[in-house]
């Protein structure tokens, strides 16, 4: 049924007014006031004029303003285009241009880099979404924030501004198929890219995550740590919790060593946070000793899950009193987020299932034959999730929406991995990342499962090096353990990997950190190890 996410969003809470919709630092929003909220700015953006098909650019962090405005925009039938806030100046202007973008929302953190820079983008409204409040009083002023009106000109105003008298108007029904948000790719193997998401795409993986054996949504909090401008920030982490009546906590500051703080602090019953910052929770003092009775689903998606990894955090949630192990998810943004769930059951080294109403299966890269189980290939999804496409790049449609073995068309990942004969999907990882040595193939998760068996071993990365004699060769990075000498953990790593593995697979060098460098995602960032990479 054709109908605006709003309605999904209203449908069962009228008995919800008085339970907290939103939190973010020490406020909180009811239900109620968040559906008033959400009708007093769709009024001031009407009266702006917005209207059906427009794109209203969201220039922000996680802040329940952000959350609002998105529905807003849909009841309006507009597009939410969602921008990171770390856009360099000089791409504010190119930013702003290809959305054609009359009214611009900006969190007052990037008030003055946007307005400043936006040069002759054709934005005549600029909305100011507040950082402050939720902050404490020094970490604002440290900021700089509150300050924003010494850089506003015409057309600029306060949030606050913006809240109109709600108008009897029923919301726009029409655009099943158009987009209601644009979210943007991680870019960490090219440019990001704007993914176009339908309300049928939101509207499926409702039912997707409505139908599958799993807890999640089920009451409580969901503490969002991804963000608004990611594709699973918005849609899983948001969305679907909010239509489910689960409360959401929102931290627009959050940084990736911080889940131990934010476990403690708001002690939610389901988080959602990358294979990053499990792993670096782990290196938390916090959590030697921490109590997690309260978490009933933790959540782990977005990049790749080395398996002795996955045994340690399941140790780790076991010992904190958590009933439940980590629950993977595996996704992209092409396909509005999570697609495979594990449902925290599944096996040591998996993804999971595909959830209902999805499939995912694995085909030759060159052939694009059916792989039997077992076999690896790249790894295809169909789902009712499926992006509308790229945003302003149609060229690059057909890299990712291509006909399966089927006939139809399906969306390919330039994931590796196959699926099991009981319907289980093992992701190996990136096809960019596989390193071919003299023709032989080299998965990185191989090496870094080894690595990662050592217990002196925090966290590692296997990325690709050329030596002094063009040869290219595996490199790893590796985070030691406290009270670990690096030069006894790389010559014990050494006789390690000449012990279990092949050769080929032997790293070429071993560089040590105190931390591996990770993307605004939150997810290892590949390309800065690969820099740094020098033999």
């Amino acid at each position: 049924m054709a109908i605006p996410l709003y309605q999904d969003l209203w449908n069962g809470k009228e008995t919800l007014s008085e339970t907290v919709a939103l939190r973010c630092g020490e406020k909180q929003l009811t239900f109620g006031d968040f559906f008033q909220d959400i009708l007093r700015a769709e009024a001031g953006l009407r009266s702006l004029g917005v209207g059906p098909g427009d794109l209203v650019t969201l220039i922000t962090l996680n802040t329940p303003e952000a959350v609002i405005a998105f529905y807003a925009i849909d009841r309006i039938g507009a597009v939410a285009n969602w921008v990171d806030t770390k856009l360099s100046p000089t791409e504010v202007e190119e930013y702003l241009i290809r959305a054609q973008s009359k009214v611009v929302l900006v969190l007052e953190l990037a008030f003055a880099k946007v307005y400043q820079n936006r040069g002759q983008a054709p934005a005549e409204h600029f909305i100011t979404l507040p950082l402050a409040c939720y902050l404490p009083d020094a970490l604002g002023e440290k900021l700089h924030l509150n300050t924003w009106q010494e850089s506003a000109g015409p057309g600029c105003m306060p949030w606050v501004s913006l809240l109109q008298t709600p108008q009897d108007i029923f919301p726009e029904k029409e655009r099943w198929e158009e987009p209601v948000a644009i979210t943007y790719t991680g870019g960490t193997t090219g440019p990001a890219k704007g993914v176009m998401l339908s309300r049928r795409a939101f509207r499926a993986s409702l039912e997707q995550y409505t139908q599958a054996e799993t807890e999640y949504g089920r009451g409580g909090e969901n503490l969002d740590l991804l963000p608004l401008f990611s594709a699973f920030g918005l849609c899983q982490c948001v969305h679907v919790p909010l239509c489910l009546g689960m409360g959401v906590i929102l931290s627009p500051l959050f940084r990736p060593n911080q889940l131990g703080q934010a476990l403690q602090q708001y002690h939610p019953t389901q988080v959602s946070g990358t294979t990053s910052y499990w792993q670096l929770l782990l290196q938390d003092a916090w959590a030697k000793t921490a109590d997690l009775s309260f978490l009933k689903v933790p959540r782990c998606g977005g990049d790749t899950l080395p398996a002795e990894l996955e045994r340690r955090i399941n140790a780790f949630l076991a010992q904190g009193g958590c009933s439940a192990n980590l629950v993977k998810e595996y996704g992209m943004s092409e396909v509005a987020g999570i697609v495979c769930v594990s449902y925290g059951y599944g096996e040591i080294g998996d993804a999971g299932r595909p959830v209902p109403g999805c499939k995912i299966v694995a085909v030759d890269p060159t052939t694009g034959a059916l792989c039997p189980p077992e076999v690896q290939g790249e790894l295809i999804i169909q789902s009712g999730t499926q992006m509308s496409g790229y945003y302003g790049m149609p060229e690059a449609n057909e890299q990712v929406l291509k006909p399966g073995p089927d006939g139809t068309i399906w969306v390919w990942t330039k994931d590796l991995g196959h699926t099991t004969a009981d319907g289980r999907v093992v992701v190996t990882g990136r096809k960019k990342r596989m390193i071919s040595r003299h023709g032989f193939k080299i998965f990185p998760s191989v090496i870094e499962n080894c690595l990662l068996s050592d217990p002196g071993v925090s966290a590692c990365a296997v990325v690709a090096g050329i030596s002094p004699k063009g040869e290219t060769l595996p490199v790893a990075h590796i985070v030691a353990a406290p009270g670990q000498d690096p030069a006894a953990l790389e010559a014990a790593l050494r006789r390690l990997v000449k012990r279990d593995l092949n050769l080929f697979l032997h790293p070429g060098a071993y560089y040590f950190h105190d931390v591996l460098p990770l993307t605004e995602r939150g997810k290892l960032d590949y390309r800065a190890l690969e820099q740094q990479t020098n033999l």
